[in-house]
């Protein structure tokens, strides 16, 4: 495995620990606290391919298209990654691919496998993201 391949392998995994942490931390008295203080489960990012461009799935059932994703798993001796895809939506509550206009993130449940060979880098995203209601309030 090649050095930034292996940067991009340790550093996926750091985001991994990072959300198992958020998740499985309960405190005797607060029970859940670090979700609660960070008011998510997920660390979102996005990845861009070795041509430059942000990675893009689609989700076949939901049908959607996006470039948001929650790490669920890693693969080191591999080199790959299980992603769950993130929906983008814009202020009107549409669903995106726009970088600009996505305002909010939703999780779903549908998982992809990503090889990391076709991967240059990784970009984390606000956590707000996944808070975010969109309420449109009517002008008159």
């Amino acid at each position: 495995m090649s050095g930034s391949k292996q940067f991009l392998c340790e550093s996926l995994c750091e985001i991994k620990e990072l959300q198992d942490l958020i998740i499985n931390f309960h405190s005797k008295y607060y029970g859940q606290l670090l979700v609660k203080i960070v008011g998510t489960d997920t660390i979102p990012f996005f990845l861009l391919t070795n041509n430059g461009v942000h990675l893009s799935l689609i989700d076949p059932v939901q049908q959607f298209e996006t470039k948001y994703f929650r790490i669920e798993s890693i693969d080191r001796e591999l080199c790959r990654v299980t992603v769950s895809l993130l929906r983008s939506f814009d202020f009107e509550g549409n669903d995106t691919t726009s970088i600009a206009d996505v305002v909010r993130l939703e999780r779903t449940s549908t998982i992809k496998t990503v090889e990391l060979t076709s991967i240059l880098a990784i970009q984390l995203l606000n956590p707000n993201l996944l808070k975010r209601k969109i309420i449109i309030e009517p002008k008159w």
